[in-house]
């Protein structure tokens, strides 16, 4: 699976608006204010050597204020996203969790630092992180961790794990665009395992109801294989 290691713009602009209006009598908070104000400004440019040294400036000084939080998740996403520094973003992030484990930035963190073990192909650490986002934000980050941790397993060879992963989204969100995508990795785990008959039955549901185009196209090319295919049994598939 590819990901995108740019930084959108509609993220950007996020970074931008999140908290930069408002005012502070305390000199200190207002220098700090600054900082990370122009800490952004660097993320939203691409100047990432600025922003990291930026972000250490607020980040690496003891104790670590309010400030420090989005320094450090800032620090950890160009890491990752803008030199693909997936271990060296680990970092930042860990000691954002550890320091703010309830800050507004918490869930982003977990969610990154998760995403960089999955990255690293550090499958089974990867796993345990999706699980704490999870238990983070059970209805917020519910499918995407759902999602990758179901691959997480299978990427693990744990394949009967896998598979009620993707069921568990499946059942609870049907309506996230997840729970397709889910659905088309179950019919693949079926079409490794050659049980054509669920295979089938999982390409059905999706060529005739899928609400991702793409994803209901793919199971309709699949589909058409396997009814196509000769190297396919097809006896007692039909229900």
């Amino acid at each position: 699976m590819r990901h995108s290691m740019k930084i959108s713009n509609g993220l950007l602009l996020t970074l931008l608006l999140l908290g930069g209006t408002g005012c502070s009598k305390d000199p200190g908070a207002a220098r700090s204010d600054e900082k990370v104000l122009r800490l952004r400004q660097a993320v939203a440019e691409g100047k990432y050597e600025t922003a990291i040294d930026l972000a250490l400036g607020i980040a690496g000084k003891l104790p670590l204020g309010p400030p420090a939080e989005e320094a450090l998740f800032l620090h950890g996403y160009v890491l990752a996203y803008g030199k693909t520094d997936f271990q060296g973003a680990r970092v930042p992030l860990k000691l954002l969790l550890d320091s703010f484990p309830k800050g507004p930035h918490a869930l982003d963190a977990q969610r990154l630092l998760a995403d960089c073990h999955y990255w690293q192909g550090h499958y089974g650490t990867a796993g345990t992180e999706y699980r704490k986002l999870l238990s983070l934000s059970p209805k917020e980050g519910a499918a995407y961790a759902l999602f990758q941790t179901a691959h997480c397993l299978l990427l693990d060879d744990k394949v009967g794990e896998a598979l009620e992963t993707y069921r568990t989204l499946i059942e609870k969100h049907p309506s996230n665009p997840l729970a397709d995508a889910a659905q088309l990795m179950l019919a693949n785990s079926h079409l490794k395992l050659q049980d054509y008959k669920a295979a089938k039955n999982d390409l059905k549901k999706l060529a005739s109801s899928a609400s991702d185009r793409e994803v209901q196209k793919s199971a309709q090319r699949v589909l058409r294989r396997i009814e196509e295919d000769g190297s396919y049994p097809r006896g007692g598939e039909e229900e």
